[in-house]
């Protein structure tokens, strides 16, 4: 009698959970789903474009320079809508690139489809590994609302990524550990996540799994080589790569990127235009803090983790993916729907009471909390004070003189990592340089053209790229149908020259600040990019197919000279252009000396782009790319010297000549995200002396 009705109570349980279960899909599943499937929204465009310029071969640098995959995303047929690539690895959208082929919406809603597929496939994983019913599961993922809706609204990658992680657990839990490698490896270099398991392996002593993560990395890591080159993947190690794992990326100080990295830049380092209020500016404490934790969080997770075999492997893991989660770089809302994974094998053998605790921790993380506490990080304290807790049976058997050992060695390696970027600090641009086209909150501030009156630059405003122009009466913007970009103007003012790009293709156009009249020069079968108008404003250069091109009076001409080309500027005389060409990652500046010929101005390694000559003729800027940041150097057009003019470790480019000679417009990201700059002031005589 006793067994049967606990059969009737355990069938009315679940009878139960599958009502709730249907009830969660429809109201909290369908109609993310349906928005994803109807709308047009980030993120999924920017795995689509991604894959897009995968198939057309693209460089990888344009996947991580913004205005270039801004372009590629109009041509893809994303019309206004914004985005990027930075932080991505250089495969992160491969999976997408079998979609790449349909139209944007129909790849969406593929992907859409396949999510689906891959949500209900880790949770019937979870499933058969933990015991736990398939209707509270679905409850459980479900009710962490705000991370599926943005899974399914924005068309992203997480429950792909929450199908991968739960597929290697459960090889890695069926003994089948070489598999289990295989694929940690391969999420590895799509999404960087799993990087740690290889030391987690290492320690443990489990050499199949590390060997099949090895493998898999060399594979992936080979086909990237083959597919972008040597030069381009090394420029995503050395360029991208290590501001990404510093959380420097769009807004660093965003409460919205709720970060480590982030919570400590927030109080502790001011920012004049993203983060101009913090408690106190003590930036020197930022950097020591930063890798402080981000240091003793994983090495204190893996030293108490008993080496070699384990009863406890599923809490193992667990609690290592909870750590990576916290201690991430890049954590947006959506990102945490993956704890479903580590949240479901700890519930397993749980009480009640840490049942509770666990359930409360994923919705905490998965629901949208009130605006007026996103300043205190509130999801960062949660997932630290569930590390904590999980931790606290591991840390009872660690040996002192181990703990003391450890944490001594991170201690002084902040300490190093401090002092080196303090001496950065110092000098960067921030630090030596006036700030010009000041405005709270902007996140992008680009491309200067300077004249007589004032500087016209490239900026993101009211969700598209405008311009603006900035003199000392203040900011006026300029808002176009489509993305505008590069902008140019002659010496004394007059009208704008830019790139417009709206419909799926570029054309050059010219807009009259005064009566505001726009007017298209060169047509969109050129695919014309980077205008550049001569000093008088008579004629226009800029790059079609790769090569220089020329517009004057309403006929176009070409000039020959090596190729591609990727930047062209004139010369105050008007009779010549400086120009950067040659292949991406190692390009030198040129002049053109006649229509079939050119002079090389600058011979040293590096990628050497954006030249800008100076209005007096003596002095050539560009922007030097070398050694994992972008720099601007001055050269003497005379005697060949150089000197650079800043330093750091970030990026400096665009430059653009006062009418002066004396003085120069530049773009900065420093203290800010990769490529995501403001603009300095740079008075030149201040800086060093020149004849």
């Amino acid at each position: 009698m006793r067994v049967r009705r606990w059969l009737r109570a355990s069938r009315s349980s679940i009878l139960t959970l599958w009502i709730a279960a249907l009830a969660a899909i429809v109201f909290l599943l369908v109609p993310p789903l349906a928005h994803g499937w109807t709308h047009v929204e980030t993120d999924f465009p920017n795995y689509y474009t991604a894959a897009r310029m995968f198939r057309q071969h693209a460089p990888l640098r344009d996947l991580y320079d913004w205005t270039s995959f801004q372009r590629q995303m109009n041509y893809a047929g994303w019309g206004l809508q914004l985005g990027g690539y930075i932080p991505h690895t250089p495969l992160t959208a491969l999976p997408i690139v079998p979609l790449a082929g349909f139209a944007p919406m129909t790849a969406k809603r593929v992907w859409l489809s396949l999510s689906l597929l891959f949500l209900a496939a880790a949770i019937w994983m979870l499933a058969r590994l933990t015991n736990l019913p398939v209707p509270g599961l679905i409850v459980l993922a479900l009710l962490g609302h705000n991370a599926m809706a943005g899974n399914f609204e924005l068309g992203q990658y997480y429950c792909f990524l929450l199908f991968l992680m739960t597929a290697s657990f459960w090889l890695l839990l069926a003994k089948r550990e070489f598999s289990a490698g295989l694929l940690l490896g391969a999420i590895f270099i799509l999404k960087l996540y799993a990087g740690p398991f290889l030391f987690y392996f290492a320690w443990k002593r489990r050499w199949r799994p590390f060997v099949g993560m090895l493998l898999a990395g060399a594979v992936l890591s080979l086909c990237s080589i083959a597919w972008f080159g040597w030069k381009d993947n090394l420029f995503y190690l050395t360029d991208i790569l290590p501001r990404a794992a510093a959380g420097e990326h769009m807004d660093p100080y965003n409460p919205g990127m709720p970060t480590i990295l982030n919570m400590l830049r927030h109080p502790f380092e001011a920012e004049p235009e993203l983060n101009p209020n913090p408690l106190f500016n003590n930036p020197a404490l930022v950097f020591f803090l930063q890798p402080l934790l981000t240091l003793a969080i994983p090495l204190f997770c893996l030293i108490a983790i008993p080496g070699g075999a384990s009863l406890r492997l599923g809490d193992e893991l667990a609690w290592f993916l909870i750590m990576l989660v916290l201690v991430s770089p890049s954590r947006a809302f959506y990102v945490t729907i993956i704890l479903l994974l580590p949240i479901a094998l700890l519930l397993e053998k749980a009480g009640l009471r840490k049942r509770i605790l666990l359930i409360a921790a994923y919705l905490l993380l998965n629901i949208s909390l009130p605006a007026a506490i996103q300043s205190f990080f509130p999801t960062v304290w949660i997932l630290l004070a569930l590390y904590i807790t999980l931790g606290i049976p591991y840390w009872r058997n660690l040996r002192p003189s181990i703990a003391a050992l450890a944490a001594a060695g991170v201690i002084g390696v902040a300490a190093f990592s401090a002092y080196r970027r303090m001496d950065s600090y110092h000098r960067e641009p921030p630090q030596k340089f006036e700030r010009v086209a000041f405005e709270k909150q902007a996140i992008y501030s680009a491309s200067p053209a300077v004249s007589t009156d004032g500087v016209v630059y490239e900026s993101i405003a009211e969700n598209r790229y405008l311009l603006k122009h900035w003199n000392h009466a203040g900011i006026q913007s300029f808002p176009f149908d489509g993305q505008a970009f590069h902008p140019s103007v002659a010496a004394e003012g007059g009208p704008v020259y830019f790139e417009l790009v709206a419909g799926g293709h570029s054309r050059l156009m010219s807009y009259d600040p005064e009566t505001k009249s726009l007017h298209q020069l060169v047509s969109s079968g050129f695919e014309p990019t980077h205008p550049s108008v001569s000093p008088k404003g008579d004629v226009l250069a800029f790059i079609a197919r790769d090569r220089i091109a020329v517009y004057s009076y309403g006929s176009l001409g070409a000039i020959d000279g090596p190729t591609p080309v990727h930047d062209v500027a004139w010369f105050p005389s008007g009779a010549k252009i400086a120009y950067s060409a040659g292949p991406s990652g190692s390009s030198q500046i040129f002049a053109t000396v006649a229509a079939r010929e050119s002079e090389q101005l600058t011979r040293d390694a590096g990628d050497h782009t954006e030249p800008a000559v100076s209005p007096d003729g003596k002095w050539l800027a560009f922007t030097l790319a070398r050694g994992g940041t972008r720099q601007i150097r001055i050269q003497n057009l005379v005697t060949g010297r150089s000197s650079q003019l800043t330093e750091g470790a970030c990026n400096s480019f665009s430059p653009a000549w006062e009418p002066d000679s004396r003085a120069l417009v530049f773009a900065c990201d420093c203290q800010r995200g990769i490529g995501l700059p403001a603009l300095y002031l740079a008075r030149l005589d201040s800086v060093f002396p020149r004849n």
